[in-house]
């Protein structure tokens, strides 16, 4: 059965066959493709849902629910609950970007909204244990509808500009580093800046491991990428299906790194194992598009045709 009840936001990446970014020598940002990506990052009200739906007795065989001691992680447990209802969402946590999951944690979310369980879908995951198997030859299924997307599919929805066909250096249409005030000002991201928390606006030496350093996916209104996603450079990193040399790519920024680690230049070494869990990693997800946002980006093609048809018979 297909996963229905987990409502996801998307955007649309569109201009297929851009150039790659040659800040990077020209190897990443280029999709021949249209494609979606998460607005947001996936939160832990969606995550939780997830883990009701695949795990509704609190088994967790496959590992999905990792508690961890920091004061990010949003999710509970109450094996005494209904079944189908061991999962819960912490209070003030809903909008919260989901953490502590790592790279199978994710692959299994994206192939039950792909194709309604975990271990199949958009990414064939082999012997029913947390590390697959086949874990060192997974790689995306052909026809995959939903997926995590890869280091070039995220790059693009963070870094390109379509009107110009250039590159920013930071996921808010900005070559200058953002802020890190938490508002619906320009160029802001949740980072650790200048000594400066975004959460507690404290700094050096000032890290308090029960303070939740999170903020609400989306909180910086004013601060999204040229295609709309926001938080790409900031808040949580986000795992990609894209395999660099024995790991998955991460790419972006997170609440406790500073600004050399968030810039498009600094994309990611790989040096995490696909079984890492942490406080600063999350993930969104990327999807084939509507049929209704291509036949609209299509019309507008056709609409420019016929426009210049017209000019140039006057």
């Amino acid at each position: 059965m297909r996963a229905q009840s987990i409502n996801m936001q998307y955007v649309t990446v569109g201009n297929p066959g851009n150039a790659a970014d040659p800040a990077t020598g020209s190897f990443y940002g280029s999709v021949g493709y249209t494609f979606n990506i998460g607005e947001y990052d996936v939160t832990d009200s969606q995550y939780c849902t997830f883990l009701n739906s695949v795990d509704p007795t609190g088994a967790n065989t496959l590992d999905l629910y990792s508690p961890q001691g920091d004061a990010e992680f949003g999710i509970s447990e109450n094996l005494a609950a209904a079944s189908g209802s061991k999962y819960l969402v912490i209070p003030g946590y809903a909008n919260m970007p989901a953490v502590d999951v790592d790279y199978w944690d994710t692959l299994r979310f994206a192939n039950y909204l792909d194709d309604g369980n975990t271990e199949s879908g958009a990414y064939t995951l082999m012997g029913d244990t947390p590390i697959p198997s086949n874990a060192s030859s997974v790689t995306r299924n052909a026809g995959a509808t939903v997926w995590l997307p890869s280091q070039n599919e995220w790059y693009k929805a963070a870094y390109y500009d379509p009107a110009n066909g250039t590159y920013s250096t930071y996921a808010t249409q900005s070559n200058t580093a953002p802020g890190n005030v938490v508002d619906s000002g320009s160029n802001e991201a949740n980072y650790y800046h200048d000594g400066v928390y975004s959460v507690t606006r404290t700094g050096v030496n000032k890290y308090n491991p029960s303070q939740n350093y999170l903020t609400a996916v989306g909180s910086f209104t004013g601060s999204a990428s040229y295609y709309g996603t926001y938080d790409q450079s900031g808040d949580v990193f986000n795992w990609s299906d894209t395999i660099l040399g024995y790991n998955p790519a991460f790419l972006g920024g997170a609440w406790g790194t500073n600004i050399t680690i968030t810039p498009s230049s600094s994309f990611s070494d790989s040096q995490f194992s696909p079984t890492t869990e942490d406080a600063e990693f999350g993930f969104r997800l990327a999807s084939i598009p509507e049929p209704s946002s291509v036949m609209l980006m299509l019309a507008g093609v056709f609409g420019m045709v016929w426009m210049r048809g017209k000019s140039f018979k006057l």
